[in-house]
């Protein structure tokens, strides 16, 4: 039409963005370089991100290396290419308990060995623990690659390669090491292949501890020097009494720390542990739960003096057995005549510790043993803890029988916990294997009721069941236990476990030490099979060992304290 502007038409074949940009008033080459401006900009704007990235890249680098915060160990002295993932394990003189070494792992390609028994009869000559039934079963796959064993060490692995068989394969592979072998395999634990803690303290590392938390290196409680010695004492008399087993802890009464745990058999944990079998595997100190016997008594008189049911001075007949029930109390080889709080515990009458635990109400029986902490699960950094083993009911047969350490079940540990608490003063510490806080005790007796069971606990030494401990020079003061063992048909009077819960020096008492044999045999030249002959020797031994590790002074024969308490004359029999 007239005066109308027709638009452009775009002819068969022609360019869109050619007649677009005409009708926006671009010409071609103004186009062309509008874009090369376009692109050099963001070249540059590239270029700057790129630099800008690096620059970061290259202050953090600087910062790990220099500045000290990063996972370096260069604080302790460590190269930087040895620091590792999981932290060192330290005792508390900064001996090392456990590190992470550069291992091998061995592997073979089943298609190419050429002659099976050769192979897994030279391999198993240089490797302890390799497991020959495993290896013929993979080697017969003919798979191109069967895992034959994990952790070998450098010299393992040069062994290996002196086959000169190009069928076997090496990989190198981080592995956890323990210097010392089994000698504190039960409070160290394990890890698996994949690194991970499976067993003791390696399984409270990944669920409770940071790696950088302790800078690369966790302290704990234990003193190696102390573990060697218990250790070795106590193997010597689970060999000389040809016991089943046995354990012995030592901790410091005034903070709770555990300065020593053994249980026998024990396993290295450098060998494959969770092939051990579960004897060795076994924490006895922590996991077992026994019927300790006389060791209990302890605690039952403690509970008397303490809530003013009885006095020091106020006795209780023993002459004749007392029936609960249908039960009837005895004394194997009682005193019977009055015997005072004191000398039933010297004593060890099963009928005077009965009377003093009917002489409260049950209530107050059961809530002291609570206090205690004999009814629950303890607290430590291991997971092999128990709970104990409670009567299903609370009445007076089963509150006599508790009184003297029948019908229920504690581990050591708890029984340790509680009886340092007697001698320290009343305080009941927190047992614990790592020193990272103020120790946490609360008060669960008088001053003054410790201090009655001090002296009493002296004179089981002086003149009660624990004579054979006497001789040492160091002054220790305990109870003893000995309890027969329970089966299929009830109490085994050939099968016993035998106890001693003690602490030194007697006068002021810094360490407390539980030890316990599991059925003890008797023995040439020996009297018995009861706590007496077997255990309080070997305690006195185990003090005789550590206590110049701790510092502890030899004391005085007429120590103050060995008169403190008044006793009758007891029977030759321990």
């Amino acid at each position: 039409m007239r005066g109308e502007v027709m638009p452009s038409l775009i002819r068969p074949g022609g360019d869109l963005v050619e007649t677009t940009n005409a009708q926006l008033g671009i010409r071609l080459g103004d186009l062309e370089g509008h874009a090369v401006d376009i692109t050099r900009r963001r070249i540059w704007l590239a270029v700057w991100v790129f630099a800008l990235i690096f620059m970061l890249l290259g202050v953090r680098l600087a910062n790990l290396t220099v500045g000290g915060d990063g996972p370096m160990l260069a604080k302790k002295g460590v190269p930087p290419q040895m620091a590792q993932e999981r932290p060192y394990i330290v005792d508390r003189n900064g001996v090392l308990l456990a590190t992470q070494i550069s291992a091998y792992n061995l592997g073979a390609d089943a298609r190419k060995i050429s002659n099976i028994d050769e192979t897994v009869s030279a391999l198993s000559e240089m490797l302890p623990g390799f497991n020959r039934e495993k290896a013929k079963r993979f080697l017969t796959s003919n798979r191109s690659y069967v895992e034959l064993m994990k952790g070998l060490t450098p010299q393992q692995y040069k062994a290996v390669l002196t086959l000169g068989d190009p069928a076997l394969k090496m990989q190198k592979a981080n592995r956890r090491f323990y210097p010392h072998g089994p000698l504190a395999s039960h409070m160290l634990g394990f890890v698996g292949s994949d690194m991970q803690g499976l067993a003791g303290l390696e399984f409270f590392l990944d669920r409770n501890v940071e790696p950088s938390g302790y800078d690369g290196f966790l302290p704990v409680t234990l003193d190696i020097r102390v573990q060697h010695s218990v250790r070795t004492e106590l193997a010597k008399s689970i060999e000389k009494f040809s016991a089943t087993g046995g354990s012995a802890i030592v901790m410091d009464v005034m903070n709770g720390n555990i300065l020593s745990m053994v249980s026998l058999p024990d396993f290295n944990p450098n060998l494959t542990p969770w092939n051990a079998g579960h004897q060795r595997l076994f924490n006895m100190a922590t996991l077992g739960s026994y019927e300790l016997g006389s060791v209990f008594k302890v605690f039952t008189a403690s509970m008397v003096l303490e809530t003013g049911a009885a006095s020091p001075e106020d006795t209780f007949q023993t002459s004749l057995p007392i029936s609960i029930g249908r039960h009837e109390i005895t004394d194997p080889h009682g005193e019977k005549r009055p015997l005072t709080v004191g000398e039933i515990v010297v004593h060890s009458s099963n009928i005077g510790s009965a009377q003093l635990a009917l002489s409260v109400a049950p209530e107050v029986h059961w809530g002291f043993l609570e206090r205690l902490g004999l009814i629950d699960k303890p607290e430590l950094e291991i997971p092999e803890l128990t709970k104990p083993q409670l009567p299903r009911q609370w009445g007076e047969v089963e509150r006599a029988t508790s009184s003297y350490g029948y019908g229920i079940s504690i581990s050591p540990l708890q029984a340790l916990v509680a009886g340092a608490a007697m001698v320290n003063g009343g305080v009941m510490y927190r047992p614990r294997l790592i020193n990272d806080d103020l120790p946490l005790g609360v008060r669960v007796i008088s001053e003054e009721t410790s201090k009655h069971m001090r002296q009493i606990m002296r004179a089981v030494v002086t003149h009660g069941t624990a004579k054979n401990a006497k001789k040492s020079k160091f002054k220790i003061l305990g109870k003893t236990g000995t309890a027969r063992m329970a089966g299929q048909g009830g109490y085994d009077n050939n099968r016993l476990m035998t106890s001693f819960l003690g602490a030194f020096p007697a006068h002021a008492p810094r360490y407390a030490f539980i030890v316990i044999l599991q059925e003890p045999q008797q023995v040439d030249g020996v009297y018995g099979t009861g706590a007496g002959w077997n255990v309080v020797p070997l305690s006195t031994d185990i003090v005789e060992r550590i206590a110049p590790l701790l510092g502890v002074m030899p004391q005085p024969e007429n120590m103050p304290g060995d008169k403190g308490f008044i006793v009758h004359k007891a029977k030759e029999v321990l």
